[in-house]
């Protein structure tokens, strides 16, 4: 738990988007219809990561690891505001984003169904749960952040 503690203070505005970021990757992935899984390979994504889901899975994977690394070199180096913007521009954009492909992994799976109530509530209260984990863990790293700025 130390080493998790020592990682976040060297750069704690990365580690702010860093969990959205992640289960934006992954549902991304798992996401894909299974068209994707052929020979067609029809992609289902608005971003410019369709053009690394198109190469293939491999490929958009590779890709979000230098892409991580990359902003981590960068977060490192930048001074406010632009990393307070680019945090919080991170940070929204892939909640947007990972919360996107929890709803339409809800519907393709029937959890949740138009019309039904029970369903709409468990819906409803999956991705409460989830905003609520991004914003623990966020407020954690920002809390890091603004105590290293006291020092």
């Amino acid at each position: 738990m130390n080493k998790i503690r020592n990682l976040i203070k060297k750069n704690p505005l990365y580690f702010v988007f860093l969990f959205p970021s992640l289960v934006d990757g992954v549902l991304t992935l798992v996401g894909q219809g299974p068209q994707y899984w052929s020979e067609q390979r029809v992609v289902n994504e608005a971003s410019p990561a369709y053009y690394f889901l198109l190469a293939s899975p491999w490929v958009f994977a590779i890709g979000s690891i230098v892409w991580f690394v990359f902003w981590y070199w960068i977060f490192r180096r930048l001074k406010e505001p632009i990393n307070l913007i680019l945090m919080f521009l991170f940070l929204a954009g892939h909640s947007w984003g990972s919360t996107s492909w929890i709803w339409n992994l809800m519907k393709r799976n029937e959890i949740y169904v138009s019309g039904n109530q029970i369903s709409a509530m468990i819906a409803w209260f999956i991705p409460l749960i989830y905003f609520f984990l991004i914003g623990l863990s966020a407020t954690h790293c920002l809390r890091v952040y603004m105590d290293e700025g006291k020092k």
